[in-house]
């Protein structure tokens, strides 16, 4: 009986083993070829010999397929930037496509994560307008900076100034040289422009309707690279609800 088979007692593919190609293969073209393999019956009449007419009829066809699969691939790992295949010309198609600014200076995972967030950008869920989830997609994106609610007394960014400069004139590890300056008015507002400077008036009378973004603490400022400026502003414009204006006590270096 083994002596009738295809690959004789003598091989590994011999006495009791199945008339199949191992399916530990290289690449996609094997692969399918071994799997066409499968398709047919296992006896004598269906033996696909290495080199022969009906194995390079099946690889000619397989061809096409295995590049279907290629194609495919490079079309996912192009489309979703989640993966490493994932290119700076993918990069910027996709912000094109999705309206965000392009800053080829900026590392490319951060521009991949500004691209999955706005992908997974939330509709119509209230949640998202909370200051929390404000905080959470800008840190997400490598800015150090933190969102604090306006709260009841609504203050403007001159009395929280202010009141941390009187705070800080009564410790005693401040000193007032002649280089110290106390002003209150170095702050600026994010809320229809992403231009570097917005002149927008709030008032007093519409505190309620304003929140802050800076520091760990309120009145301390953060820092956020010069060059990201306006990508800053334009996700803050679009993460905060349209009323609302922001007070940002930020250096932009």
């Amino acid at each position: 009986m083994s002596e009738k088979t295809v690959h004789k007692s003598s091989t590994p593919h011999g006495l009791r083993t199945p008339h199949k190609y191992p399916s530990a293969l290289s690449d996609e073209l094997d692969v399918l070829n071994d799997l066409s393999v499968q398709l047919y019956p296992t006896g004598r009449a269906w033996y696909k010999p290495e080199g022969g007419t009906f194995e390079n009829f099946h690889r000619a066809i397989n061809v096409s397929f295995a590049r279907y699969i290629q194609e495919l691939e490079t079309l996912i790992n192009g489309t979703f930037p989640d993966n490493d295949k994932f290119t700076k010309k993918d990069a910027l198609l996709w912000e094109y496509r999705l309206g965000l600014i392009t800053n080829e200076n900026i590392d490319l995972e951060i521009r991949k994560k500004a691209l999955l967030r706005k992908i997974g950008h939330p509709n119509n869920i209230r949640a998202r307008q909370n200051g929390n989830f404000i905080e959470s997609q800008l840190r997400l994106l490598g800015f150090d900076v933190f969102v604090h609610e306006n709260t009841i007394p609504y203050k403007n960014p001159s009395r929280i100034l202010a009141e941390n400069l009187l705070e800080l004139q009564h410790e005693d590890s401040v000193q007032h040289g002649n280089s110290t300056q106390h002003g209150s008015g170095n702050f600026s507002v994010v809320a229809n422009s992403i231009e570097e400077v917005e002149s927008y008036a709030v008032g007093d009378d519409n505190l309620r309707a304003t929140f802050f973004i800076g520091g760990a603490t309120l009145g301390e400022y953060a820092t956020v690279p010069r060059e990201r400026l306006r990508e800053f502003k334009e996700l803050v414009i679009k993460l905060k609800p349209a009323h609302l204006v922001a007070f940002t006590f930020i250096n932009y270096l």
